[in-house]
């Protein structure tokens, strides 16, 4: 009975957080690609650009899988969040995290009509070239919502669970 009332106060806590500010605009990182698919805020099928035999359902549902991993790896850790040292490291990370997501973005939203001349129209029939300009950008796009969900999923962290303490506030 012990693993179910453990379990119980868990999900509590989940919810609590989740409920927070920093909770929303993780919730928020985390949902934003599936909200793509209905409004087009960052391109995923532009024409066939940047994906050509890639499904932008399929990249949106990676994407998606991604972040919710991310949020219950990260939230399954969150005693490590009471070191002041490891605390210190995690606010250096989540700086990290989200400049890495603007320049995901950004390489992402400016590269994909040159690399679509360079991979796709220079070789014409090429199946590697098709297959590699599908994966950056697939890779690059899932990259960019994961660093972003890291980035406020860690300052989340770091907000509500005080130093010292392994519980959210």
């Amino acid at each position: 009975m012990a693993a179910g009332q453990s379990f119980i106060q868990e999900l509590r806590e989940f919810l609590r957080f989740l409920r927070s500010l920093w909770g929303l605009l993780v919730s928020i990182s985390v949902l934003f690609p599936l909200s793509n698919v209905l409004v087009t805020v960052i391109p995923i099928d532009d024409g066939g650009n940047p994906f050509q035999d890639l499904s932008p359902g399929v990249v949106t549902t990676l994407t998606t899988l991604t972040c919710i991993f991310l949020t219950f790896a990260t939230f399954g850790r969150r005693s490590q969040f009471t070191e002041r040292l490891r605390r210190r490291r995690y606010a250096t990370s989540a700086r990290v995290a989200f400049a890495g997501a603007l320049g995901a973005l950004a390489i992402y939203l400016l590269t994909h009509r040159g690399l679509f001349k360079t991979f796709i129209t220079n070789n014409p029939g090429s199946e590697l070239g098709l297959a590699l300009y599908d994966g950056l950008f697939a890779a690059l796009y899932i990259a960019s919502f994961a660093l972003l969900t890291r980035a406020f999923l860690v300052l989340a962290m770091l907000e509500y669970i005080p130093q010292g303490e392994g519980k959210l506030t």
